[in-house]
């Protein structure tokens, strides 16, 4: 269960977030709705521990994150949250296949088992082909495919996906929600997709406005019945 009371984000004068109070059931897949600008991307940051809050809680599993420090805060988030970051944000100079064991890298993860692991997750999401390749060489989709696999890469518990379907035509969109109501329901993971496109919002089993700052959960305890069923052809995880 991720919690959040009475959390406000500021950045000098200018106020962000403004006192949200959110539960996010472990498990769920939530949807964060919002143009442009509404401080969706700043609540996930606070959330993924990219930021901290100015003011508030933020509870995950019982812990007070901003309690934690240093190296443990680090490692707390390392293993626990996986970021699928808005534009990609893949190294230039590093093959798919070493964008994908980053985060194993920076955990001191052997080269042997971070080659393995990067080749069993780009095998899952279909982009075993275009390891060796580097990001300017590969499309939008295979790209988005390549974040998502660096964000499964600890086997985290709870993913936060900005924007997902940013820059990406009609199908690439629809496969890339798949994928990830996929990892949410056959890994048992928290989903947190923060987004604008109305078709994340027919995967989700709980929808939260943010407009202004300020949050709204306005759908909420969806079972999976309710959410669109996959069809046999998407990508397994």
């Amino acid at each position: 269960m991720i919690t959040l009371s009475g959390v406000n984000k500021s950045y000098g004068k200018k106020q962000v977030l403004f006192d949200v109070n959110l539960e996010i059931p472990t498990g769920s897949f939530t949807m964060l709705r919002g143009v442009s600008g509404s401080g969706k991307s700043t609540l996930m940051s606070v959330i993924g521990g990219i930021e901290t809050a100015t003011s508030g809680t933020v509870m995950i599993d019982g812990q007070d994150v901003g309690k934690l420090k240093g190296k443990a805060r680090t490692e707390f988030y390392r293993h626990k949250v996986g970021f699928v970051f808005q534009g990609f944000y893949l190294q230039p100079q590093l093959t798919i296949g070493e964008n994908v064991a980053l985060m194993g890298m920076f955990a001191g993860m052997a080269k042997k088992e971070r080659e393995a692991r990067a080749k069993e997750l780009a095998e899952k999401l279909g982009i075993a082909e275009v390891l060796m390749q580097k990001p300017a060489e590969v499309s939008g989709g295979q790209a988005e495919r390549a974040c998502i696999a660096r964000a499964m890469f600890m086997n985290p518990e709870i993913i936060l996906a900005d924007e997902p379907t940013n820059n990406l035509d009609p199908e690439n969109a629809r496969n890339v929600i798949e994928m990830l109501k996929r990892i949410q329901v056959e890994m048992g993971a928290t989903m947190i997709v923060a987004s604008h496109d109305a078709l994340v919002e027919k995967y989700a089993t709980q929808m939260v406005e943010v407009r202004e700052g300020r949050v709204e959960v306005v759908g909420a305890n969806r079972d999976e019945n309710e959410a669109v069923r996959m069809d046999d052809g998407a990508t397994t995880v």
